[in-house]
């Protein structure tokens, strides 16, 4: 395990309650139809039955593709991620297959899901080309990658981008942001413009068809576009 590696996991675990709160929120609130919707959009008539949730945190679209009747298998680093997300897919009454690994190194054999989806994950990885590499990996010819993240540190590079404080911190629990912000600032994603690096990785790494959908921006007084949040999906 990196000494990075180790910090971040100790951060998240200090998170995984005040994210609980945040994905209950989500399960009972506008935030659900909204990617139901999505997912629908993407991944209705393919014939997908196996969906790969990395880093799952306390099992947002874990719990999500359950009851929309796919067979999840999910993974987390972080033991108290794992230990919410439990809790969650039994609150919610839906079987999931929860395991510690890590998003970057990943124990399942080629070609083992229909789809891998992750959400605010490729940000926090030292080998963000290397993650795509295992997620294209366990995932079938035909199948389906969804991520969704953001250009949270992207003010490393372009000041432009003002600074985390853009970003709602919610539910932390007493939990102070700064050591992760401050990771996240040496991270390689912090100085990578997304997503087109996203797009262009995931092309020299050989998918068939990927496409990128901003879901989030804002227009600064410069007249350059901040873009806040998006979404990926690429087909193998």
């Amino acid at each position: 395990m990196s000494r990075q590696l180790e910090k971040i996991r100790r951060y998240w675990n200090k998170r995984a309650e005040g994210y609980t709160l945040s994905n209950r929120e989500e399960l009972e609130g506008s935030s659900k139809s909204y990617w139901k919707e999505k997912l629908h959009c993407a991944l209705d008539g393919k014939g997908y039955r196996r969906a790969l949730d990395i880093g799952c945190g306390p099992g947002f679209f874990s719990i999500l593709l359950a009851q929309m009747g796919y067979e999840v298998t999910a993974v987390d680093y972080t033991e108290n991620m794992l230990a919410e997300a439990k809790k969650n897919a039994d609150f919610y009454g839906v079987p999931v297959d929860f395991r510690k690994m890590d998003a970057q190194n990943l124990t399942f054999g080629d070609g083992s899901f229909d789809i891998v989806i992750s959400r605010n994950v490729l940000w926090n990885l030292e080998d963000p080309r290397h993650a795509y590499e295992e997620w294209l990996r366990v995932l079938r010819s035909g199948g389906s990658l969804i991520n969704c993240d953001g250009n949270f540190y992207y003010y490393v590079k372009d000041a432009d981008y003002g600074d985390r404080s853009r970003w709602e911190h919610k539910h932390m629990q007493g939990v102070c942001a700064s050591p992760i912000d401050r990771i996240g600032e040496s991270l390689p994603m912090a100085k990578e413009l997304r997503p087109v690096w996203d797009v262009h990785t995931l092309e020299m790494l050989g998918v068939s068809d990927v496409d990128s959908m901003v879901t989030n921006e804002q227009l600064l007084d410069n007249g350059h576009r901040l873009i806040l949040n998006f979404i990926i999906h690429a087909v193998k």
